[in-house]
């Protein structure tokens, strides 16, 4: 009885009392997006049973964040459908529910429906009224084209190109207090991107330019700017001044790094920032110093890698513990009525069961049929249906393509691919998946980290090459993409990956006269 009566109480919400439970919602802690989702879920339901619009709107905006996070991208687009259906033609909203529908859409892999939803998302965003929306939100949507043309490999030119048309946008923004924070935040992050495109290009006073720009922006503390965005631009610059063997200033630009890391505790750029000093202390002939971060390199290396050996097991066990959390309190919250229903449900059946059928039909077990409930079992996705010779065709020319190292090529996409292949974008992208265990992305990616790892290997003279043009050798649009995926792909940067291959470098590094 306490249950119903709870689940009554719930259900009795009014407009305004659903948008403080939302409000709650919103502030609780992030640690546990399946909580969080599992609340927002109950609180959608009444939204939608009041058919309280506004509520609606407000949970679902909630939802798709969460699920993209969790990596549950189909149900973030259902969510993004549901509110395309809801808001106004000229709803800030709506373009959010665009943008964040490409991103999901980029997460599966899904390109053209991506770019199709950002040009849905520029198209909608002009048509606002309000001046300070519409050039934050084109913003945003710009931010989202930059993302879609590097996760594509698109020529760096056009990364670069809307990642201005971004800074642009943000810049027409007025300084009013409702938008000031924003704003800032928009234009450091994109002048950090351009600044570090920029490197790619090897236009380095540029770079500089654009990177001390968004580290003034993140020092003028009425901005607000998160300190982790900070230390990423700080690093950036230690790694740009080493690059020109300017190591006084590499030194300083990493002591800052440094120092600013330990208060919000990034142990992935702490790594990086731990290299650079370790290089840039070597070059400045600083035994003490460069043996102290060697050290610490290390140790760090050390246990980040442990740690991304296990995170699969542990966000695996994570997963199904949080699930049977989630689950419970709504479970016993409606325990109770699931019962009543079922009962009346199976009243029903049995009656109409004995309508139906004849007591022959019933006696005689040459008339087998199915479990009763049997077809309401709807699979959540249908796997695709590939012949097995069909199969055997395309493992046997993914093959060839890899022995052909045609996936260093820029250009080459799902779509290329499968025609070089003769098939078509769906078998080929399934067949990836299940017999490469790898998105398309991925896997492109991977056969390029391993290309290039050969080639460092097999040839001392790559060593000596920047990280832009090893990059570029492998199909990288830029540096920044490459070292990210490297480290992913290894668990250490390319530039640690170059030392270790030669023991004699690291021993000197080591024992500095």
């Amino acid at each position: 009885m306490f249950c119903i009566l709870s689940f009554t109480s719930l259900k009795s919400l009014n407009e305004s009392q659903i948008e403080e439970e939302i409000k709650k919602i919103q502030n609780l802690p992030d640690n546990n997006p399946h909580k969080i989702i599992a609340f927002s879920t109950d609180i959608y339901r009444i939204a939608r049973n009041r058919g309280d619009k506004k509520g609606i709107l407000a949970i679902n905006s909630l939802l798709i964040n969460k699920y993209c996070e969790i990596g549950n991208f189909k149900k973030a687009i259902e969510k993004c459908d549901e509110i395309e259906k809801l808001a106004g033609k000229n709803d800030t909203i709506l373009v959010n529910s665009h943008r964040l529908k490409a991103s999901a859409y980029l997460e599966l892999n899904a390109n053209y429906e991506s770019f199709r939803e950002l040009k849905k998302a520029i198209k909608t965003a002009d048509k606002l009224e309000s001046q300070n929306d519409k050039n934050y939100m084109k913003a945003l949507v710009y931010k989202e084209f930059v993302s879609y043309f590097s996760h594509v490999n698109a020529p760096i030119d056009s990364v670069m190109y809307y990642q201005n048309e971004c800074l642009e946008s943000a810049m027409s923004i007025d300084d009013n207090k409702d938008f000031q924070d924003k704003k800032y935040h928009t234009l450091a992050v994109a002048y950090m991107n351009l600044g570090m495109m920029n490197i790619a290009l090897g236009n380095i006073k540029e770079a500089i330019n654009k990177l001390s720009k968004a580290l003034g922006i993140c020092q003028d503390e009425k901005y607000h700017i998160h300190k982790d965005l900070k230390v990423s631009i700080l690093n950036e610059l230690a790694w740009t001044y080493y690059d020109q063997k300017n190591y006084d200033k590499a030194a300083h630009f990493a002591a800052q790094a440094e120092r600013e890391e330990k208060k919000v505790g990034m142990p992935y750029v702490r790594r990086d920032i731990f290299e650079i000093a370790f290089k840039t202390y070597s070059a400045l002939k600083k035994k003490a110093l460069a043996r102290k971060y060697t050290n610490l390199y290390i140790q760090l290396n050390d246990s980040l890698v442990n740690v991304e050996k296990n995170v699969a097991d542990i966000n695996r066990e994570k997963y199904i513990i949080g699930k049977q959390e989630d689950n419970t309190g709504r479970k016993q919250g409606y325990i109770v009525i699931w019962i009543t229903l079922a009962i009346i449900l199976l009243i029903i059946c049995i009656v109409v069961w004995k309508k139906l059928y004849k007591p022959s039909d019933i006696a005689d077990p040459g008339n087998s049929t199915a479990e009763p409930n049997e077809h309401l079992k709807v699979p959540y996705e249908k796997n695709i249906n590939i012949p097995d010779y069909t199969t055997r065709s395309i493992l046997d020319k993914l093959a060839k393509f890899e022995k052909s190292q045609k996936f260093i090529k820029k250009d080459i996409s799902l779509s290329s691919l499968a025609s070089d292949l003769d098939t078509n974008t769906r078998y080929l992208s399934a067949i990836i998946k299940q017999h490469k265990k790898k998105s398309y992305s991925n896997y492109i990616n991977g056969l390029r980290i391993a290309y290039i790892k050969t080639k460092l290997i097999e040839d001392p003279i790559y060593r000596e090459y920047k990280i832009s043009y090893l990059a570029d050798e492998c199909g990288f649009s830029s540096r920044e993409v490459f070292a990210v995926t490297f480290k992913k792909d290894t668990g250490i940067t390319p530039s640690y990956f170059i030392s270790s291959l030669n023991d004699k470098s690291i021993q000197d590094s080591l024992s500095l006269d």
